[in-house]
């Protein structure tokens, strides 16, 4: 597992060594590399205690899962919004016109 860190200089006391979620810890050292280390075996340890980091997936959209519901509120609203655009589609505003002598 990569894990993104921020290594800083503090001042006179050497490096911190610090990452964010999904596992937030921090560590310091008087070199980058003791900083670098003493992290890595903090994570290290969380990890050999049982914690774990997962990636889970999320539905998408299918027939059997539709975005919207199905319930009477829903179908007329989208039913609201299909009239309005078929009004829509029937205007004519005056750029669309056709110019004299074109099709």
């Amino acid at each position: 597992m990569n894990v993104s860190v921020v290594l800083e200089r503090v001042e006179n006391n050497g490096y911190r060594a610090r990452c964010a979620e999904p596992i937030p810890a921090s560590a310091v050292g008087e070199t980058r590399d003791e900083a670098l280390d003493r992290l890595r075996t903090l994570l290290a340890d969380k990890v050999a205690g049982g914690l774990e980091v997962v990636q889970i997936r999320l539905p998408t959209v299918t027939p059997e899962r539709p975005l919207w519901p199905d319930d009477e509120v829903t179908r007329l609203w989208l039913e609201g919004i299909e009239e309005a655009r078929r009004r829509g589609d029937e205007l004519t505003y005056p750029w669309e016109e056709a110019a004299p002598g074109n099709p």
